[in-house]
């Protein structure tokens, strides 16, 4: 199955056709349930990627004949620099996240006891 938002409904396009309904609380709720850890996890990547790519394409750069002409040097410092960065921004992230899951956890906690 196939989701897309389309305003306030749902389109689920199957075997049969497409299908409209609703957005049920209770749908809103497993949708952001999901969504949040694929959003974290792809934000992730794009920022450990780019946390390595970056420092190392400059030490590459640096390395060229015409620049320094230092072959592995600035490659390997642009690459250490980059694992540092990607290493602090990725637990900064990861405490973040587990603090929004933990107020998460509690406000439906709350919610189901008040219900």
């Amino acid at each position: 199955m196939l989701l897309s938002s389309v305003s306030s409904f749902q389109i689920i396009i199957s075997e049969r056709g497409a299908n409209r309904f609703p957005i049920t609380p209770k749908l809103e709720v497993i949708l952001k349930e999901w969504v949040k850890p694929v959003q974290f996890l792809m934000t992730v990547g794009w920022y450990v990627a780019l946390s390595l790519i970056i420092p190392v394409g400059i030490g590459y750069w640096l390395d060229r004949p015409g620049m320094l002409n230092k072959s592995p040097l600035f490659t390997l410092i642009g690459l250490g620099i980059g694992t540092v960065i990607a290493f602090a921004g990725l637990i900064r992230m990861l405490i973040r996240y587990q603090a929004e899951q933990e107020k998460f956890r509690k406000n439906r906690q709350n919610h189901e006891q008040s219900s």
